[in-house]
């Protein structure tokens, strides 16, 4: 049985269409609801391990919060997240999940 994947380069392109426009925050909550689950689907793989984290990060966080928190900027933080060095991980995710949602 072959398992689902989510790439890097998939999770981006889904983002970057909630900045286009192209996808509503209701459309990227339910994209992930139906293909993100750690247990049964690979993330990222062979990417670096900081970036499998920042992918799952990503995801957990848009799959929990109320859509109506959903941002532009978010989206560019996550984007800005999952592509980050190791050396700024701690502080890509700091900015994310700080700024990266409306109060």
């Amino acid at each position: 049985m072959n398992m689902k994947e989510i790439t890097r380069n998939q999770l981006v392109s889904i983002i970057r269409e909630c900045i286009d426009g192209k996808l509503s925050p209701i459309e990227l909550q339910e994209w992930i609801i139906l293909n993100y689950d750690p247990l049964e689907v690979k993330i990222g793989e062979n990417e670096a391990q900081h970036t499998v984290e920042a992918m799952n990060i990503v995801m957990n966080e848009y799959e929990l919060a109320k859509t109506d928190r959903f941002t532009k900027i978010g989206w560019k933080l996550a984007l800005e997240f999952i592509s980050c060095s190791e050396d700024h991980f701690d502080q890509g995710r700091n900015r994310f999940i700080r700024d990266g949602f409306t109060d």
